[in-house]
């Protein structure tokens, strides 16, 4: 573990005593829409054991800041978030992420279809439309987890609304618009919602856009000759991060539930994304549902593709859930399709042109049963599949030997998954209840024959030889108990063994061309990759233990303490490509410290381990001042390379949230403290980049009236410079197609000073 600094040791000292016992003698009265740092409410007790959720008054609280619906979960102790397009981070529970997390939205276990993880789940919701979020950090209960061995992220938008009885007709809405300095981003929102007794018709839509956001210090100066005039197209600002922009990014949704009898209801819903481009400052592409207009010798100029694949994906959602007698039964059926094209934004190079496309379809569902076998004991059984068909290729072009064919990095991809699964959950009595779950099934992973561009591309002879065909057996299980003594303590253990197959693109792409390989990357770390068929699935086996302590009421004050380890067999990796491998390896690839590289994925071993610490408290009230209250949470967590004795990639350090909120009626104000250590732990066989430690200030208000809500934030007020620990390599300028065009070793940096606004109407 990193040592500490002075600095964080004495905020450490001087702010979690205070979070765990600090109270005035006169307790603080409740106010109306109270707000605290990402204000977090545990489930109740008969709810799934383990979950953390985020409730809407908490999420209506961060959308003057956010337009990325991933960053809102940043308010949960243990999870962060991987730095890439705007709209599109990718969230962190444990130091584990992406596709090793279950990500569900709206109940749709829905995925990405780029070879850098541009579409990931959460960006197909914007954070207006969403109502609450619940977050499995620790151990996943078997019902909610699968082909994941990190955690599961539930994403819903909010529940449909009936008129009673006596009401007759319902009719409610939201309007609402934002305004941030940094990047001038900006948008709006609309929601309307008509019911019945027995219907309930809804509509919501979202439109957002953003230029280039500016970080708080001329970063590029420290090698201006490696950079200057790197773009060859339009200039790029010292302060500017380049490839951050999006524009046209649009959300629409339109639903459907009928309540036939009172305890049954069925939801239908259809919607649509677009995006017009999205800059990826961290991927070697961007993704552009148009292109330069080939007449305009500036290159600024661009025109919608006719007839191509673009960047939209569209969803059809049914759901069924009826309350019987004996329980619950819950039906879900899920379509998605989605069509995406990367090429580059004019920042990168101005007359180079590289198309790539792709096409997914996804078919998923889940039936389920929750039996109520007596008062105290609960019997969930199931089955989830899900379907995923997946076309990779990039059309030939006449520039630079791309061509005359195309090129298809992944063609007819396959993978299939079924699984079935049951859970029991037990309160033995007032102090104690247990879960326990075992799941298990298949995943199938299949990819047709692979073509280059051309004969000098004859890494496709060597993969077309092999069969491709992959079927794994899954079998995971949870053991969870809680134990609470009385009013003012819980305490919870667990004990699960988890499975995720590789997905298609770490199986799958098979050129160690390096502008192909530099094309399969979606952790972000400037470097190029090679798929490997013979990857076996990871297998985590996964302790946590927490202690909660706090109020009676659990309004007034407290203090969490979680901590998890956790070994991965079998964990993917990367190693380095050697000629042995291949002669496109040099040889200086297998020992450069200071360059991009070529590395292919691999079975390894890892272990993660670390701690949470959360704690809250009302520090009291003064007449006609208001109330003040103090929050805090602090986390580390440590990921190892048991095979080689390396540290695991994008592992977020020890880090630390403060905020003193002052609520007085419908106002809320929160002065807000976040200190990050350095990053001193990187992983060498990726050349990952150390980052020095900063500390940020944010401050906020809010009022809320009965009808409406406005929030103004000046997020990061000090204008601290500073590196985004998880951001990766700053590769959003110059020849994205040979590895080593653009500087090694800048990461992506932290955004400026930026005056946020947000004011949402309800009617």
């Amino acid at each position: 573990m990193p040592k500490p600094s002075p600095r964080l040791l004495a905020t450490l000292l001087l702010a979690f005593p205070c979070v765990a016992v600090c109270q005035t003698a006169e307790p603080a009265a409740k106010e109306e829409n109270p707000q605290t740092l990402s204000p977090i409410v545990v489930t109740s007790e008969r709810d799934l054991a383990g979950a953390i959720r985020i409730d809407q008054q908490a999420i209506r609280a961060q959308r003057a800041n956010t337009s990325d619906t991933a960053s809102l979960l940043e308010g949960i102790p243990g999870v962060s978030s991987y730095g890439a397009g705007g709209i599109s981070s990718l969230p962190v529970i444990h130091g584990i992420a992406d596709d090793r997390l279950r990500t569900l939205v709206d109940g749709m276990d829905l995925m990405t279809a780029c070879p850098n993880h541009m579409n990931p789940a959460l960006s197909f919701i914007d954070p207006s439309k969403v109502g609450s979020v619940d977050v499995f950090a620790g151990i996943t209960p078997v019902s909610v987890g699968g082909d994941s061995i990190g955690g599961t992220i539930q994403v819903n938008s909010a529940r449909p609304k009936f008129a009673k009885p006596d009401e007759g007709f319902l009719a409610e809405g939201e309007l609402g618009m934002f305004q941030r300095s940094n990047g001038n981003a900006r948008g709006k929102n609309l929601r309307v919602m008509a019911a019945g007794e027995y219907f309930n018709l809804s509509y919501a839509e979202s439109e957002s856009d953003s230029d280039n956001y500016w970080a708080a210090g001329d970063f590029k100066v420290k090698s201006p000759s490696a950079w200057k005039n790197l773009s060859g197209g339009r200039t790029v600002g010292e302060r500017e991060v380049g490839a951050s922009e999006y524009r046209g990014s649009q959300n629409r949704e339109l639903g459907l539930a009928l309540r036939p009898f009172r305890n049954h209801v069925v939801k239908f819903s259809v919607s649509e994304q677009r995006l017009d481009y999205e800059g990826f400052p961290n991927q070697r592409m961007d993704m552009i549902s148009s292109v330069q207009d080939p007449s305009d010798p500036t290159g600024f100029t661009y025109v919608l593709q006719k007839g191509k694949p673009s960047n939209v994906n569209q969803l059809a959602n049914f759901q069924y859930t009826g309350q019987f007698e004996l329980g619950e039964i819950e039906a879900r059926y899920f379509h998605q399709k989605l069509q995406h094209h990367m090429d580059m934004l004019p920042e990168r190079f101005m007359f180079m042109m590289m198309p790539m496309d792709t096409v997914a379809r996804t078919d998923g569902g889940l039936l389920k049963a929750s039996i109520d076998l007596t008062d105290a004991d609960i019997l969930r059984v199931g089955y989830d599949f899900q379907n995923y068909r997946l076309d990779d290729w990039w059309p030939a072009i006449d520039n630079g030997g791309m061509g005359p064919n195309t090129f298809w990095n992944i063609r007819d991809g396959k993978r299939d998954r079924a699984y079935l699964f049951a859970e029991w959950d037990s309160r033995w009595s007032p102090a104690w209840l247990t879960l326990l779950g075992i799941r298990g099934g298949t995943v199938k992973s299949d990819a047709g024959l692979a073509d280059g561009y051309n004969g000098s591309y004859s890494d496709d002879l060597a993969f077309n030889a092999r069969d491709h065909f992959r079927k794994d057996t899954h079998l995971d299980w949870t053991a969870l108990a809680r134990y609470a003594p009385g009013a003012t303590q819980t305490y919870e253990a667990g004990l699960a063994r988890k499975t995720r197959s590789p997905n298609l693109y770490e199986r799958y792409p098979w050129s160690y061309n390096s502008m192909a390989a530099l094309m399969n990357n979606f952790v972000g770390d400037g470097n190029g990759y090679i798929g490997n068929s013979d990857l076996k699935p990871e297998i985590a086996h996964t302790l946590s233990a927490s202690a909660d302590w706090h109020d009676a009421a659990k309004e007034q004050w407290s203090f969490k303490l979680t901590a998890y380890l956790t070994y991965v067999s079998d964990f993917i990796d990367a190693r380095r490509c050697t000629p042995s491998m291949s002669v496109q390896c040099p040889a200086s690839n297998a020992t450069s410290t200071n360059s991009y590289l070529k590395l292919q994925y691999v079975n390894q071993s890892a272990r993660l381990y670390g701690f949470d610490i959360s704690g809250k408290a009302e520090l009291g009230r003064i007449d006609y001042i208001g109330n003040f209250a103090l929050s805090g949470m602090l986390s580390y967590v440590r990921g190892e390379n048991r095979t080689t004795g390396d540290d695991l990639y994008h592992i977020m350090p020890l880090n630390l949230k403060l905020a003193l909120v002052h609520r007085l009626a419908g106002w809320t104000n929160t002065l807000e403290a976040i200190t990050v250590e350095e990053k001193n732990r990187v992983s060498s066989v990726r050349n990952e980049v150390v980052t020095p430690e900063y500390t940020l200030l944010n401050l906020r208000t809010s009022y809320a009236w009965k009808h409406a809500r406005l929030d103004v934030a000046l997020e990061n007020a000090l204008d601290k410079f500073y590196l985004l620990p998880l951001g990766g390599a700053y590769v959003g300028q110059g020849n994205s197609m040979s590895i080593n065009t653009i500087p090694w070793g800048m990461v992506v940096p932290g955004r400026g000073r930026s005056l946020n606004m947000a004011l949402n109407v309800f009617f």
